[in-house]
Order: structure tokens, then C-alpha cells, then sequence
């Protein structure tokens, strides 16, 4: 049946706009528009646009499809060939449509990429703020300097640790090796990993719970204000080890344990020792307690922030912590001496995500109206500031081997990979139809993301294509946070039904030190 819009045309008029759309209809489905899977504001998107919020029969993902389709015909329609400034000034349906894009935060950049379709928008927005900024400068202390020397110095040498890593690998492996070793780990990951044990780990809704780095403990933060620590020992029911409470009545948010030897940065990775494990903890009265579990001296409790503390890292630097706050700061203090190194302001907003790059000179941090900010801590400068999600952002991650890569993930239900290098979202994932609480990349060698949703699911992805590999069920609870082992061989999701779930990632008897399963597209 012909389409009613082409009455009273011409006949090469109407073949023009059929082959037009039917261009369009053809790339809809290759294109990725980084639209919000929830429904009620996929509703009020449409009614901004003056478009129906509902059809006859029409679900929500045809909702979400139908949306896809107005946005990408009106974009096609009203700034295809032409000045974006004119075209506002001279269409109030342009101006609504831009003005709607950028109020709901509409990720469209893989849309301005298509130089067939939207390559003259993309560069008219490129074009850079030409509005004043004003650089200034605070003053800092004499051992803030020397602080920012010795961290570049450190930086540089991991590096170029990491580098040559990465040539001698690809020196001594051959292309289609490396696909085959990608398909075959990818392919584990959808046939074989399940659940291998569960365990009841407090008396309230767990927060996070992590693997110690040398595999021997499962330390597990709760509503509750101490810390359980669990035996890995699954054969036995995980008992427990000891229990970490300094007396205080905050509930623990967030937890980490100092970082151990990888084998990207170190040729001896050597497992630590019992007594030289670091555990820090961030709770809801803006404190941070530094544990050694198995030392003499067993915590260290100082007040670092005026609201809770979201997120808390270690970073590689003799041992420094990161902190994220409800206060809208990012605090670096030394473990060592328990004191303030310095504050880093920059939101406007409480800090929720926190990630730190492998070689430990960039620090990511986002809040709650999804801005996203990156740090370069060797200078303090900002290299990066901009709205990236539709929500407050909860996690951030660095890609273990491959530093320039980023994900974010944010109540907005969606995870965003993020190349550096081109100052732009790299691919948009829609995760999950819930609040995306935590992502972690496989810590080894960055073969997988892990990603955990309030909607009670765990998913895997592999890091080649970012398909979903894997959706592994947590019994209809709420994840509350993901880590996966130092050696890769297991992931723990901690749930809001206050249990603790472990499943087996392992690769039949492949050694951890052999360099398998890069990232296809950027080492090749």
C-alpha cells in the first residue's frame, strides 16, 4: 500500500523519498542511539516531540523502537545538508527536536559517526565552546609537589611496563590465533559458566563483596558496620574468618583491598602474604577505616569527608586511597600516615563513581546528574568534564590492559564504553531494564565485562564485540555489586537478600600467566 505522505508528488519525487526511507528504515537497525530503556521517560520523550506516547497493541519495547524511528527520520528530515543555526532559527520543530535531545541527554554520537546520513551535523558539532574560561591555579604545599613528581615518575614506568607487554605479545602470537583464543573464551563464557555457591554473609542487605588479591578471602560489607571475612574455601561453606568492627555505627557502602602484583606490571607476581593485606572501608558518616586484618596494628579510622563515602579505591601509589562523597569531592590521602593528601573539587553534584587507569596517572569520577569528570592527578588538571549519562552515574572501570578504554555504567540502565582518544562515547551498551549498580572488567587481561543491575541479573560481555555473553539469575534479588577474582576464575555478586553468590569463570587449566584473549580491535 503506498504511503499517504506521497499523494499529490510526482513520480520521481516519490521514488526519491521511498529510496530515502527505506535507506533510513535499513540503517535503523545498525545504528545504536543511546536511548533510556525506561519506559516512563521513553513516554515523556515522545511527548515532548508531540508524538503519540502510545499505539494500539504497542509494548514498550515497540515504544522504544517507534521512538528510535522519530528520532532518526526528524534528525534525517530537519538537519540533513544544513547549518544547524539556520535550521533552529528558521523550524520550531528543529528547535524542539535539538532542544529535547540535549534536556534527555540523547547519546546520538554513533549517528553524527555515519558520514552518509549526518556528517555535516557532526562537524557543525564539533565545533568547539568559543565562550570564556578562565584558567586558574590553587596553591598547594611543598609535598603536594613532590607528591605529583614521584607519581609521574611512577606512572611512566608502568607504562612502559605495560607496553612492552602488549609488543612482546603480539610479537609471538599470530592474528588468527588470537581471533580463534577470543571466539573460544567467548564461547566458554555462554556454555559453561554457572552457579557454584551461594552463602547467607550478613543479618542486613549486603553493599559489595570482593576477593582478596591473594585469593585466600571474600571480605563483605553490609548495612551493618563491621566487615565479615570469609574463608575462600568453598568446599568447606566459606566460614568465616574474622569479623572487622572498629565500634562505630556507620554502614559501610563501599569497600577495597590494596592491589596485588598483576602480571601486566610485573614478571614476579608472587601471591601476598596474610600480614600484608590492606582492606579499606568508606561509611555512611564520611569516615575511612584502613584494616590490616592479620597485622599487630589491625585499623586505622580518620573522619575524611562531610557526607557519606559512595565509593572508595586504592590506587597504585605506595598505597594511597580514593574516595568519592556524597560532599561532591575526590579525596587522595596516604594510608601510611593517615593523612589528607589533597582534595579534588570539579562537581556540582555527590560523587557516586569512582575508577582509577591501570597505570594510576588518570582518576574518573561521576555524580549524580551523570557528568562524568577525568583527572590527570600528576598535574590536577581537568582533561575531560561532560554529561554522559540520563542519571546518576554509579560505576566506573578502566580496561585493565588497554588504558584508554572506559566504562561507565548509571541509573539511566545503560553502560557506556568510552575510547579516550576520540573524546567520545565508543559504544553504548543497554545493559539491563533496571539501575546498573556495578561493572568490572575482567582484571587479568580485560577478556570480559561483568555488569549488575537492580533488576536481579548478572551479565557478561564479551570485550571483542561487547555482545552479552551470559545472563546468570541471583534469585530475584537486587545485585548490589560485582568483583571478579584477581586470577579470573570466579565472579561474586553481592545481593540485597544479604547472600553472596560465586560463579565459575574458569577456562579449564589455562594458566593465568599465559597472555591470552586481547582486545581484537585495538591490539591487531
Amino acid at each position: 500500500m503506498m504511503n499517504m505522505a506521497y499523494w499529490g508528488l510526482t513520480e520521481t519525487v516519490m521514488d526519491l523519498n521511498a529510496m530515502k526511507e527505506f535507506e533510513l528504515k535499513s540503517k535503523l537497525h545498525s545504528i545504536h542511539l543511546g536511548i533510556t530503556t525506561n519506559d516512563l521517560e521513553v513516554i515523556r520523550i515522545l511527548r515532548a516531540l508531540i508524538e503519540p506516547i502510545t499505539l494500539f497493541g504497542e509494548g514498550k519495547y515497540e515504544r522504544r523502537e517507534r521512538l528510535k524511528k522519530v528520532l532518526l527520520f526528524k534528525y534525517d528530515r530537519l538537519f540533513h545538508g544544513k547549518d544547524l543555526n539556520t535550521a533552529i532559527s528558521t523550524s520550531s520543530e528543529a528547535k524542539n527536536l535539538y532542544d529535547v535531545i540535549k534536556a534527555f541527554n540523547i547519546d546520538m554520537s554513533n549517528v553524527f559517526a555515519n558520514k552518509s546520513i549526518f556528517g555535516d551535523l557532526a562537524q557543525q558539532d564539533s565545533v568547539p565552546d568559543t565562550g570564556d574560561k578562565e584558567l586558574f591555579y590553587t596553591e598547594g604545599p611543598e609535598e603536594l609537589k613532590q607528591f605529583r613528581s614521584d607519581l609521574a615518575s611512577h606512572c611512566w614506568h608502568r607504562t612502559i611496563t605495560r607496553k612492552r607487554y602488549i609488543h612482546e605479545y603480539r610479537d609471538c602470537t599470530d592474528q588468527f590465533e588470537h581471533e580463534d583464543d577470543i571466539d573460544r573464551y567467548g564461547n566458554h563464557l555462554t556454555e559453561s559458566v554457572t552457579l557454584a555457591y551461594s552463602h547467607l554473609a550478613a543479618e542486613r542487605p549486603l553493599t559489595a563483596a570482593k576477593f582478596s588479591p591473594n585469593m585466600n578471602y571474600i571480605a563483605v560489607s553490609s548495612f551493618c558496620s563491621y566487615v565479615s571475612l570469609l574463608h575462600y574455601h568453598p568446599e568447606n561453606n566459606l566460614p568465616l574468618a574474622k569479623t572487622l568492627d572498629n565500634g562505630s555505627k556507620e554502614m559501610l557502602h563501599c569497600i577495597d583491598w590494596a592491589p596485588g602484583r598483576c602480571v601486566i606490571y610485573h614478571q614476579d607476581a608472587t601471591p601476598v602474604d596474610d600480614k600484608e593485606l590492606l582492606l579499606a572501608t568508606g561509611g555512611s558518616g564520611g569516615s575511612v577505616t584502613v584494616w590490616r586484618p592479620f597485622a599487630t596494628e589491625s585499623a586505622s579510622t580518620v573522619k575524611t569527608h562531610d557526607d557519606r563515602i559512595n565509593r572508595i579505591k586504592f590506587h597504585n601509589f605506595k598505597n594511597m586511597v580514593v574516595t568519592g562523597s556524597a560532599d561532591e569531592t575526590v579525596r587522595f590521602f596516604d594510608t601510611e600516615t593517615m593523612q589528607e593528601i589533597y582534595i579534588q573539587e570539579g562537581h556540582s553534584h555527590g560523587v557516586h563513581g569512582l575508577g582509577i587507569n591501570g597505570d594510576g596517572n588518570l582518576v574518573s569520577s561521576g555524580d549524580l546528574h551523570g557528568v562524568v569528570l577525568i583527572i590527570d592527578i600528576r598535574t590536577g588538571k581537568h582533561i575531560f568534564q561532560q554529561p554522559l549519562h540520563n542519571g546518576k552515574v554509579t560505576s566506573i572501570e578502566f580496561h585493565p590492559v588497554y588504558n584508554h578504554l572506559m566504562a561507565t555504567a548509571a541509573e539511566d540502565n545503560s553502560v557506556k564504553l568510552f575510547d579516550l582518544r576520540k573524546v567520545r562515547p565508543a559504544t553504548s551498551l543497554l545493559a539491563h531494564t533496571k539501575l546498573v549498580s556495578c561493572i568490572q572488567f575482567e582484571p587479568v587481561y580485560g577478556r570480559f565485562l561483568a555488569t549488575a543491575s537492580f533488576d536481579t541479573h548478572l551479565k557478561l560481555w564479551d570485550a571483542a564485540e561487547y555482545k552479552c555473553r551470559k545472563v546468570l539469575s541471583n534469585n530475584d534479588a537486587k545485585v548490589m555489586g560485582v568483583n571478579i577474582a584477581p586470577d579470573a576464575s570466579s565472579v561474586v555478586t553481592a545481593c540485597y537478600d544479604r547472600t553472596i553468590r560465586i560463579f565459575n569463570t574458569q577456562l579449564g587449566n589455562n594458566p593465568v600467566g599465559t597472555p591470552k584473549m586481547f582486545h581484537r580491535d585495538t591490539i591487531m
